[in-house]
């Protein structure tokens, strides 16, 4: 029996910050984002943020984060997480 990777895919945006699989599909989902264009292979994806900005996102190996990212696992959530600082008042910053 093998285990399943609970995390599909990983993206690097073109703001320097990484998201899941999970964390994208949940703001196209909610309208926080639009989707603009996706390519499939290789897997790039530009959206539309709440504030009109456009955000390239090209999907990478998990393996491949930076060593001060964290993936966080949250019942069947997904993210990724800065650990460089902390905000006051605030036990993490999540991308």
């Amino acid at each position: 029996m093998t285990l399943r990777d609970p995390v599909d895919a990983v993206f690097e945006g073109s703001n320097g910050r990484y998201y899941t699989a999970w964390q994208v599909r949940r703001r196209l989902e909610s309208g926080r984002w639009r989707r603009c264009l996706r390519q499939r292979e290789p897997d790039r994806r530009l959206v539309e943020t709440g504030d009109g900005e456009l955000l390239f996102l090209v999907a990478i190996e998990p393996r491949a984060l930076p060593n001060w990212t964290e993936v966080r696992i949250e019942r069947t959530a997904t993210h990724v997480v800065d650990t460089r600082w902390h905000a006051p008042g605030s036990d993490e910053r999540r991308s």
